[in-house]
């Protein structure tokens, strides 16, 4: 029986599942050694693993096939596996598309709330609405595109021709739902256009318009921030630096292809001192992080955190920091950025940052993504004392 046999391959998963790689690379991982497994048998499968992890603690007291069962029926998944289980378990149908009559539904199931599934909001920053960010917790956010400036209709205009319509849109930026194939799309073939959650966009937005023409990003990942800080600062040369040189190749390609020419990367271990002179007029620090304010993306994140690595994070970004810092120019501004939803990481760390890195807070905010289906992130502007 098909059913069963897309059922055994999600308990299975979730069995072994050991929390030590993403899920979306045990996944990938899985289907590889299943070979036998067509695109809509992935396809279930993935979605039956993510919506598990997204719901399950929210019925602590059901079977694991039950609690997937129940989790089909809250995200109004539609395939061949839901339709067996909501069968099975004879579970009432839940057509409603707002979020928190669908928290309710579950509530009235096991009569468990996101507040008491979600066990971090005591460390939560005390600017995120701690109810609201709990909640978003169990819904998964819109996939977000940034278009380039200038090609703006031709985006939309094969946007319209493919039927693709957007959920959500700001200025050039357009959310999706996730299952929608974007990549595929000749626009984004051509560097039209760059996938890159709203809140991620909008850090940067600190940054003044007259901040000078040298800029460091220095912890660049695949170079995303940078695409952006070229797009705004067109006569601005920059550096990317990272400690993995897969992240680097990443971000030369998707540089290449927007056709970004004033630029080199170097990799760079930002936990020691770095041996070169440059100065910078702007250094932009994207710094690593727990990642809770993503974890509506990643919900087997917040399953298995512990919360003592928080302060071993905001030590280490502390470290990277002061290691940063020594490369600015006279009044050269530092923008720190993380995709975290904690105080001690956050203005708790900043706050120690400019007392020891001789630095004065300009300014510093979260982009609530929790109101946006997006990520949280949180960014702080600082200039170097004169």
């Amino acid at each position: 029986m098909r059913q069963q046999t897309l059922l055994n391959h999600i308990t299975g998963i979730i069995a072994g599942f050991d929390f030590s790689v993403p899920l979306h690379h045990y996944l990938k991982n899985h289907f590889r050694q299943n070979k036998q497994l067509g695109s809509r048998d992935r396809k279930i499968i993935s979605s039956g693993c993510y919506d598990y992890y997204r719901y399950a603690l929210l019925l602590p007291n059901r079977s694991v096939e039950e609690q997937l069962a129940l989790s089909f029926s809250i995200t109004n998944e539609k395939n061949l596996l839901s339709d067996y289980l909501s069968e099975k378990y004879q579970i009432a149908k839940n057509e409603s598309n707002s979020l928190s009559e669908r928290l309710e539904f579950i509530r009235k199931q096991d009569g468990i709330t996101p507040d008491v599934a979600f066990s971090f909001l005591d460390l939560l920053s005390k600017e995120i609405d701690k109810e609201a960010f709990a909640a978003s917790m169990f819904q998964q956010p819109l996939v977000w595109i940034r278009i380039r400036k200038g090609f703006e209709k031709s985006v939309l205009d094969e946007l319209k021709l493919k039927e693709i319509i957007s959920f959500q849109s700001t200025e050039n930026a357009l959310g999706f739902a996730p299952a929608i194939p974007l990549t595929a799309l000749e626009s984004y073939l051509k560097g039209h256009f760059e996938i890159q959650d709203l809140s991620s966009q909008q850090t940067l937005s600190l940054l003044p318009d007259n901040c000078g023409q040298r800029m460091w990003d220095c912890c660049s990942g695949s170079g995303g921030k940078t695409l952006l800080l070229a797009d705004r600062f067109q006569k601005a040369a920059f550096l990317l630096t990272d400690l993995r040189t897969s992240s680097l190749q990443n971000a030369e390609e998707r540089l290449k292809k927007a056709a970004v020419r004033n630029y080199k990367t170097m990799q760079a271990d930002l936990t020691k001192d770095l041996n070169f002179n440059e100065k910078f007029d702007v250094i932009i620090a994207d710094v690593p992080c727990s990642g809770s304010g993503t974890w509506s993306r990643t919900p087997e994140n917040f399953w298995n955190f512990d919360k003592n690595k928080i302060k071993d994070y905001a030590n280490l970004q502390f470290t990277i920091t002061k290691n940063a810092t020594k490369h600015l120019k006279n009044n050269g501004l530092f923008l720190y950025l993380t995709c975290s939803a904690f105080g001690m990481e956050n203005e708790e760390n900043t706050k120690r940052i400019a007392k020891h890195c001789n630095l004065n807070i300009v300014e510093q905010t979260f982009f609530h993504g929790y109101k946006h289906q997006s990520d949280t992130m949180f960014s702080c502007l600082m200039k170097l004392k004169s």
